[in-house]
């Protein structure tokens, strides 16, 4: 290998990294798309109305499982905004969270936070935060998975795995309290870290070891509670080339490099 050549290597991978780094940016919802696994017997389907910015959104129905999705597959990225059950939907006490490392609607991680104890559809759903893992065999939710995989949050329960929980008798959300979320997903290989905050102060702080799905969709997300809404949201996405792509561009800059020079 030429010195020429080595040197023209070394400066291209720079400036690759470069710009597969960390781009912080305001998240436009314009092209999100709607997601509810409307089930049979169950509740209607959301309705995910974006507000004028399209920086906001809000799930207006009490509705089965209902996810707003990014329709972005990302490997390694941190998103923080916040979210908020309005006066609206203080009739009720179910859950709002977020789905990450989606690949299918049977397979992603959950975040969820219930306000109260509550049993239905055979399960005994306890007041919380819970992050779960789906793993459904055909990628078809409405298939592999139940509302009772969906309500439980203390125990595995068919292709739902609890990873971590934080219940307690006084740990559920309340009536129009905004909070901040922050997901820091696969910025160490194989992990991801989940914050929840009610201003200053941390309700919430875990780190998950699983490394089943390592990139994915993104998605709010919400079961049985309406009038959720979520706002302000921003993310970094720290997005270095994968190996054969790099070579590409570092063939490709080299050549044109060295072909100027001829």
């Amino acid at each position: 290998m030429t010195q020429r050549l080595l040197s023209c290597l070394i400066s291209s991978a720079a400036a690759a990294l470069l710009v597969g780094g960390a781009q912080a940016a305001a998240v436009d919802l314009t092209s999100w798309q709607a997601l509810t696994l409307d089930y049979a017997g169950g509740q209607p389907a959301g309705n995910w109305a974006l507000e004028p910015g399209n920086t906001a959104v809000t799930q207006t129905v009490n509705a089965d499982p209902s996810f707003f999705r990014n329709n972005v597959v990302q490997g390694a990225y941190s998103i923080t905004g916040n979210w908020q059950v309005l006066p609206s939907g203080s009739g009720d006490n179910d859950y709002m969270g977020f789905a990450f490392g989606y690949q299918n609607s049977s397979n992603f991680y959950l975040f969820d936070w219930k306000q109260g104890a509550q049993n239905y559809v055979g399960r005994s759903a306890v007041e919380g935060m819970t992050i779960k893992k789906f793993t459904g065999a055909t990628g078809d939710g409405l298939v592999d998975l139940s509302l009772a995989e969906f309500w439980e949050n203390e125990v595995d329960f068919g292709d739902m795995d609890v990873l971590a929980t934080n219940h307690s008798a006084t740990a559920g959300w309340v009536i129009n309290r905004l909070y901040t979320f922050t997901l820091d997903f696969n910025l160490t290989p194989g992990e991801f870290r989940i914050r929840v905050q009610d201003g200053a102060t941390t309700l919430w702080d875990q780190t998950v070891v699983d490394a089943t799905f390592t990139n994915g969709q993104f998605a709010f997300y919400n079961n049985s509670q309406q009038s959720v809404r979520y706002a302000g949201f921003t993310q970094d996405v720290i997005g270095v080339p994968e190996p054969a792509t790099l070579a590409l561009v570092l063939a490709a800059l080299c050549g044109v490099g060295l072909a100027r020079r001829r």
